[in-house]
C-alpha cells in the first residue's frame, strides 16, 4: 500500500502543485451544493428519474450531512481545488455505513422527502441494502459514495488520485471496524476507473428504475453496481 501510493504520489505530483485537497466540513455544504449541479447532469439514476440538483436538494443535503457527520470515525472525504483560481472543482465522499443504523456511533436527523427525491434515492438504497445480503457476517462496510470532477478538470490526474490515494484499508478498518471497502457505481467512467484498479463486480441492480411518475425508465449508462477489491480489508495483513 505505502509503495503504491509513493508512485502514485510521484507520477501525478502536479496534482499536488497546482491543487489542494481540503477535509469536508459544513463550511463547504453551499459550493457542495453548486458542484452538484453538474453531478446531477452527468448522473446515470438522475437522468433515468428526472432528477435535478434543484428538485432534490434535500436529498443531496442529507448525504452530505451524513457524510460530515461520519469524519468523526474515519475522515478520508475530500473537497478539491485549483490553487491558480482558488475555486472548487471536485468532491470525493466516502464513508462507513451500518447494517443496523442504530449502532453508528453519530445521528443524522433524516429529511422529510417528496416523490421525486424518493424516486432517486430509492434504486440506490435497495442497491446498496443487498451488501448485507451478500456479506451476511458483516456490521459495517466502508463506502465509497461518489467522485466527481467538473468537467474542464478530467484530464488534470485528479480522478486518478482519488480513486487511489489515501486509501489506507488498513487504517479504515482499524478506525470503523469495517472489514470490507465497496463502491456504489452508477457512470461509465466510474466502472472503467474501478475495473482498471481490479475491482470486482459483486452485485449488478436491474437495469430500469421507476421514475416520480411511476414510469419505468431504463437506466441510461447501464446497471447499478457494487464493485470492490479483490480482497477485503480484514484478508490484509494488519
Amino acid at each position: 500500500q505505502t509503495a503504491m501510493t509513493a508512485l502514485l504520489a510521484y507520477n501525478n505530483r502536479h496534482v499536488a502543485t497546482d491543487y489542494r485537497f481540503e477535509p469536508i466540513r459544513n463550511k463547504h455544504i453551499p459550493q457542495l451544493m453548486d458542484l452538484s449541479r453538474g453531478f446531477f447532469e452527468d448522473e446515470s439514476v438522475t437522468a433515468a428519474t428526472g432528477s435535478t440538483i434543484d428538485n432534490c436538494r434535500k436529498a443531496m443535503e442529507y448525504v452530505f450531512a451524513y457524510t460530515i457527520a461520519a469524519h468523526t470515525v474515519s475522515d478520508i472525504s475530500r473537497i478539491c481545488y485549483g490553487n491558480a483560481t482558488n475555486k472548487p472543482v471536485g468532491f470525493r465522499l466516502a464513508h462507513p455505513i451500518y447494517r443496523d443504523p442504530r449502532t453508528a456511533p453519530f445521528t443524522v436527523p433524516e429529511p422529510t422527502l417528496d416523490q421525486q427525491e424518493t424516486s432517486l434515492l430509492t434504486p440506490l438504497d435497495n442497491t446498496m441494502s443487498k451488501i448485507w445480503d451478500i456479506y451476511p457476517e458483516e456490521e459495517v462496510v466502508y463506502k465509497g459514495e461518489v467522485v466527481y470532477l467538473d468537467r474542464k478538470y478530467r484530464k488534470a490526474g485528479i480522478y486518478r488520485v482519488w480513486m487511489e490515494y489515501d486509501l489506507d484499508l488498513q487504517r479504515i478498518a482499524k478506525e470503523t471496524g469495517a472489514n470490507l471497502y465497496a463502491s456504489l457505481c452508477t457512470a461509465r467512467q466510474t466502472k472503467g476507473w474501478f475495473k482498471k484498479l481490479g475491482y470486482q463486480i459483486v452485485y449488478t441492480s436491474s437495469p430500469y428504475v421507476t421514475d416520480a411518475s411511476g414510469d419505468l425508465k431504463r437506466l441510461p449508462q447501464g446497471e447499478i453496481h457494487w464493485r470492490s477489491p479483490i480482497c477485503t480489508i480484514r484478508h490484509r495483513s494488519m
